[in-house]
């Protein structure tokens, strides 16, 4: 299985802004975990949860910060678009 991840504009911009809290390396770590939870390929402890309204979107809480993500398989190779990443506040207003 190879995982490969494809970041928002606006998602960057916010890792940067905020490397303190969350960095581009931690931010793959829970994208991949994710994936590996969802997809059962190994049993992972990190919550993420399906988004209502949306079957393609899931979500990764870590403390106050949310990351919102679609994924696709095709064969071997499983493509994560990282769709946004911010506080919880306003993550979901957008």
């Amino acid at each position: 299985m190879r995982v490969e991840l494809d970041y928002s504009k606006s998602s960057l911009k916010f890792l940067d802004q905020n490397s303190a809290l969350l960095s581009r390396d931690e931010s793959d770590k829970l994208v991949i975990k994710a994936i590996k939870k969802i997809y059962k390929i190994s049993i992972e402890s990190i919550d993420v949860k399906k988004l209502k309204g949306d079957d393609a979107l899931f979500r990764i809480r870590k403390g106050d910060i949310r990351i919102v993500f679609s994924s696709d398989r095709d064969g071997k190779i499983i493509i994560a678009s990282i769709n946004e990443i911010d506080f919880r506040g306003n993550i979901y207003k957008k």
